[in-house]
């Protein structure tokens, strides 16, 4: 039986559902029906390509392992009838202790059909959420072009934590990686999930890159610097705080592997705000800190550390989900924003708009994600469904469309 050892960030995006669910959705919106049938053969083209999809994860008294499933079959894809405001059907939990890491479903809409792809994100990150949106569609058009793994579970690529620079990091092993926390503007509902969209188009967002280059910058800069001052304004909380995000390891290396596993390191900046500052003031601090983490090695003591003081069974990384937890409970919420780039798919007839969403957890936690298709941004932003989270992720929103267009 093949198994490979669980990373430490398996095992943290795994722990993440001590605060509710950890399952990315794919989202792919079409203006016709399409064929069950046809889906699930698909799908199961995709099952058999990435032998983690068809892997459990088992925790124990042992190491942490992936362990791969042989005998596996896909779910009958059904189709699902929903309005045409179908955000609520998208969310569904995937178990990473089960056979299959992913499912895809086909919601029918009066307008159109909708693929949604849930895949656990202890087995692999938006990155590889994107390459199986595109494999899936392009074996739905043309069955027989994905073709099957042979042998065992690639290995998740770690090189940036050997080549990291450890002069000068802590020396405790005791995981303490939690850092300063944002105050927690909506409260833990403990309702169900729910998601946040907003649609920023293609020529605003052209503007918004013409700006944002002449301070010398990138989208994903002003996407930082955007949701910094809108978390700042609705919390009241000026900081010093630390902005989380990930960097994908093989996007950045730009070597073309498409592993579906955990390829990304969670870098940080930390900015702070004094009164009456803006994206003026922000925007710039952003792009230095995020040149400096450039021109070394991808990667921070904090990931080094989780990599590196990994117990066989994960309980020290457990152990850090509990804290965050109990600091959540406590009135404080530590959000990642993650831009995971362009998701790039084959044509397709009928094929009208695409996205990401990470609506899992008790928000506010690791539910901020941007995403692009066809040069039009989609800002997703996850919660637990009530009043005032609704009304609180609203203002978010708002905020942040209001910095990132540089006002």
């Amino acid at each position: 039986m093949y198994t490979r050892d669980a990373s430490s960030l398996d095992l943290f995006t795994d722990s993440i559902r001590l605060m509710g669910d950890a399952t990315l959705c794919g989202v792919m919106e079409f203006d016709q029906s399409l064929a069950p049938d046809a889906l699930e053969q698909a799908s199961l083209a995709c099952l058999m390509a990435h032998p983690v999809l068809h892997s459990r994860l088992v925790r124990g008294n042992g190491p942490a392992v992936w362990e791969l499933v042989d005998d596996v079959r896909i779910p009958p894809v059904r189709v699902e009838e929903c309005p045409d405001n179908y955000h609520s059907h998208v969310i569904g939990p995937v178990d990473p202790y089960g056979p299959l890491q992913f499912r895809v479903r086909l919601l029918r809409r009066p307008s159109g059909d909708v693929i949604v792809i849930n895949l656990a994100h202890a087995a692999a990150d938006a990155f590889g959420l994107h390459t199986l949106m595109s494999q899936l569609l392009q074996e739905y058009q043309t069955p027989g072009s994905i073709r099957p793994a042979q042998g065992e579970i690639p290995a998740r690529d770690t090189l940036w934590t050997r080549s990291i620079e450890l002069q000068g990091t802590p020396e405790s092993p005791d995981m303490n990686v939690i850092n300063p926390m944002w105050p927690d503007p909506f409260g833990t509902s403990r309702e169900p999930s729910d998601f946040h969209r907003e649609c920023i188009s293609s020529p605003v967002m052209e503007t918004i890159r013409t700006r944002v280059k002449a301070f010398g910058g990138s989208i994903n800069d002003a996407v930082i610097a955007a949701y910094f001052l809108s978390m700042s304004d609705l919390t009241g909380h000026m900081g010093p705080i630390n902005v989380f995000f990930p960097v994908n390891l093989r996007r950045y290396k730009n070597d073309g592997s498409r592993v579906m596993s955990n390829q990304a390191a969670n870098v940080c900046i930390t900015l702070d705000r004094r009164a009456g500052e803006g994206m003026e003031e922000i925007l710039p601090r952003v792009i230095r800190e995020t040149k400096l983490l450039k021109k070394k090695a991808i990667g921070i003591s904090e990931q080094v550390f989780m990599d590196m003081a990994c117990d066989p069974e994960g309980r020290q990384i457990h152990r850090m989900a509990e804290e965050m937890a109990a600091l959540q409970r406590s009135g404080f919420a530590d959000i990642f924003v993650s831009n995971p780039g362009p998701v790039s798919l084959p044509d397709m007839e009928g094929l009208t708009d695409a996205y990401v969403c990470y609506p899992g957890c008790y928000m506010p936690c690791t539910c901020f994600i941007t995403s692009t298709f066809r040069g039009q941004m989609t800002v997703t932003m996850g919660y637990q469904d009530s009043e005032r989270a609704r009304e609180g992720t609203r203002k978010a929103i708002t905020l942040f469309r209001k910095y990132l267009l540089l006002q």
